[in-house]
């Protein structure tokens, strides 16, 4: 599955000026605080103003942002948590390590085809689809 974000708050400001980036989920990884986080890894490197140096960011860390949503096919405006993977050792660990990412931004993303192209189907992710008028979740 391939997720596009297409606009950020509460980020580096270099970030928003890379809108949009997209990347491939690689697996679901467990954290200290819950079991739904991803791995995924960035169609282009993002730059990163790490403390005035610059640094390259190619693997994220994300999970769905609100309670009762999460990442699934045709997830369209899904508010998600960003974290930049700054240990290269966390793309093969088994669990989430917060010490190897850095949370940097709110984003919001929707589900994307390989040639990025995004469904214009209007749903949102998760159990809040019905108080829209969407349907049940899964």
């Amino acid at each position: 599955m391939r997720l596009t974000v297409r606009s950020v708050d509460y980020n580096p400001p270099e970030l928003g000026e890379q809108l949009p980036f997209s990347f491939e989920l690689l697996r679901c990884i467990a954290g200290p605080d819950r079991s739904d986080y991803w791995l995924g890894r960035l169609d282009e490197p993002l730059h990163w103003l790490d403390n005035g140096r610059e640094r390259m960011i190619e693997h994220l860390i994300i999970c769905a942002r609100w309670q009762g949503t999460r990442v699934e096919l045709l997830a369209r405006n899904l508010a998600i948590n960003i974290a930049y993977v700054i240990d290269p050792s966390q793309i093969d660990d088994q669990t989430l390590s917060l010490e190897k990412c850095r949370y940097v931004a709110i984003g919001i993303a929707d589900e994307a085809g390989r040639d990025g192209a995004i469904s214009d189907r209007p749903m949102l992710s998760g159990f809040i689809r019905s108080a829209f008028g969407l349907g049940k979740s899964d």
